[in-house]
């Protein structure tokens, strides 16, 4: 029997951004520039921490996901969740190594060592967590439910997170580097909480229900593993969400980076202003989440992409003109105007993927006759965390060369000029890349309907010549797939007996 999605699983489910987005935000607006003016860090050497950390951590992420199926055949999944028991590991690692990020004082290799540490704590979580709205829900509805909270509750973890260096420094003074101490203590915190309600208030399918691949021994597990992994891009779905979510990864990701630069350097503004602005911005953007949520659930991810890259595009080039305004008693109120309303177009975009991938492990059973949640929320981490490493790089190797100088509060007009670029012209050209992918990615409500009716009837031992004109058009459009190739007629995927997990 199907559990019911309540609103405190909804809840429950959301709290895991507070890990998700609220760290990726105050980490992407602060930590590379604490880096390069609190530790004394060139920016090339600090984009490398983020970017070498972040691509060792990658591989760890569709291994992670794997694992997590394969969770429940072990003592500890079987008795706390083959998902959540990870988040119970995590717990305890959050609260330990995040505030060490924003300690001064130490080596480079220092602050290497615990940012790879906090990328795989940060992964061990969130790729496991991430997996739940599909095991939780099976309609196109309940799953809109679970990730619209999720996001709703990434909003605002990104607003109060990117608010608390702000906060302190503001109370400490705008030069003062404990002030980025207190906030990651502080948030520290806020995140250990937040998965404790995660832990209580959400669940994973029944263990009957789940059909996973017997292997026997370490070698085959890992053979399976290393087969399944990049069978995910064997779904022409997956591949094009795959695109959109590498893309837009690195344009939110280089917007939240360079911001504040552009704040600091091209409007002569302080930290304090850019992290409130920052803050109530995620926040107001709330407002986006809610008119994107209804343009997925009626049109689809891929459609509504296209409204929330025109809001961008259109208030990047309005960022030009602030540049033109310094020393103007009217810059603040435009800049926050501006401002608002280009993370209103971030927050749109995104919401998509997070939106489209619990759709993808259906798609793949159509494929594979297979409940395969933690490949593809792995193999999404991974995107994740290569689109968070091609933004460091690109940051940290092009404001080296443009000229940065770390540590002063005045920088020559080759770095300005750069970092305007970086904040105007880069995300344009990213957009308008994924704007190519969209257009292919054929995934709607009705589509996935279609999808999961056919998948049931075929389960319970349907004729598949009785397939409807419809049904099979959606299957082979989702899938990539000939419909008689699909169910398990194809070389998707590790091939064995299927057991009962």
């Amino acid at each position: 029997m199907k559990r019911k999605i309540t609103f405190m699983n909804m809840i429950g489910y959301a709290c895991i951004n507070f890990l998700g987005s609220g760290s990726q935000a105050i980490v992407s607006a602060f930590l590379m520039f604490f880096y390069t003016q609190c530790c004394d860090i060139d920016p090339i050497k600090a984009g490398s921490i983020f970017t070498i950390t972040r691509l060792m951590d990658a591989v760890l992420n569709p291994l992670v996901g794997s694992m997590s199926d394969n969770f429940g055949k072990t003592a500890m999944g079987r008795r706390f969740g083959r998902r959540r028991s990870f988040t119970l590991i995590g717990i305890p690692l959050v609260l330990i190594i995040f505030p060490i990020l924003w300690t001064t004082g130490h080596s480079f290799s220092f602050y290497f060592v615990m940012n790879l540490l906090w990328e795989m704590t940060f992964t061990l979580v969130l790729v496991t967590g991430t997996t739940l709205p599909a095991e939780m829900a099976t309609t196109a509805a309940d799953k809109t439910k679970l990730v619209s909270a999720k996001q709703y509750f990434g909003q605002f973890s990104s607003g109060i997170a990117t608010a608390f260096p702000a906060f302190f420094a503001a109370r400490m003074g705008d030069d003062n580097p404990q002030a980025y101490f207190y906030a990651g203590v502080t948030y520290a915190v806020i995140m250990a909480l937040s998965l404790v309600v995660f832990y209580f208030f959400t669940f994973e399918r029944d263990p009957k229900d789940v059909h996973v691949i017997e292997t026997k021994g370490l070698g085959e597990t890992l053979k399976k593993m290393l087969t399944d992994i990049p069978s995910a891009m064997q779904i022409k779905s997956f591949r094009l969400h795959a695109a959109m979510m590498l893309l837009i990864g690195i344009y939110k990701n280089l917007c939240s980076g360079v911001f504040t630069y552009f704040v600091v350097y091209c409007l002569a503004l302080s930290k304090v202003e850019a992290g409130y602005i920052t803050g109530a911005s995620q926040i107001i953007a709330i407002v986006a989440v809610t008119i994107t949520i209804g343009l997925c659930y009626k049109f689809g991810g891929p459609k509504a992409f296209n409204y929330g890259a025109v809001v961008v595009c259109v208030t990047c080039l309005g960022y030009v003109g602030l540049t033109t305004m310094k020393g103007s008693s009217i810059l603040v109120p435009s800049l926050v105007v501006i401002a608002v309303l280009n993370f209103m177009g971030r927050a749109a975009l995104d919401y998509i993927p997070v939106f489209q991938l619990p759709f993808m492990a259906d798609i793949d059973e159509a494929v594979t006759m297979q409940r395969r949640e933690g490949i593809f929320t792995g193999t999404n981490g991974l995107l994740s965390k290569v689109a968070g490493a091609v933004e460091s790089f690109l940051l940290g190797v092009i404001l080296q060369y443009s000229g940065f100088v770390k540590g002063e509060a005045v920088q020559p007009q080759s770095a300005v000029n750069t970092i305007t670029i970086m904040t105007v012209a880069v995300p344009m050209v990213l957009l308008a890349l994924c704007f190519l992918a969209a257009r292919r990615l054929k995934l709607t409500k009705e589509s996935h309907k279609l999808l999961v009716d056919e998948v049931n009837r075929i389960k319970a031992g349907g004729d598949k010549s009785q397939v409807t004109a419809e049904a099979k058009e959606a299957i082979e459009q989702l899938t990539g797939y000939a419909y008689d190739k699909c169910f398990g007629n194809n070389n998707v995927g590790y091939h064995e007996k299927a057991v009962n997990a």
